[in-house]
């Protein structure tokens, strides 16, 4: 639940949450500001992969999907293909394909 909840409240993927805050080396200061993030939710967010946003044609966010259990890249895909498998008419996905090097993607 707090990979889902993190996309909602951010309003972009957990992978990009976690990649905000860590991209730059030798950036402390943005890495303590994403774990007081996590602390002041009470733990409600995760800043990891595996959270992935549900919108409609034009942007508009309609929902998240978070998936654990597994390894980030992992998760996500399970997020993504999850949706896929749903078939849901006008439902996308954020992001649209997965970082999954693990698993072969069937489409």
């Amino acid at each position: 639940m707090a990979k889902a909840y993190s996309c909602i409240v951010n309003k972009y993927p957990s992978r990009a949450f976690r990649d905000r805050y860590t991209a730059e080396p030798n950036q402390a200061a943005k890495f303590c500001q994403m774990t007081a993030m996590v602390d002041i939710s009470q733990g409600k967010m995760a800043p990891f992969p595996g959270g992935i946003l549900l919108t409609t044609a034009d942007g508009q966010i309609v929902g998240a999907v978070g998936v654990s259990g597994a390894a980030g890249d992992e998760d996500e895909y399970c997020a993504i293909q999850g949706v896929r498998e749903a078939n849901v008419a006008g439902l996308f996905t954020v992001p649209e394909t997965h970082s999954c090097a693990t698993v072969k993607d069937p489409q």
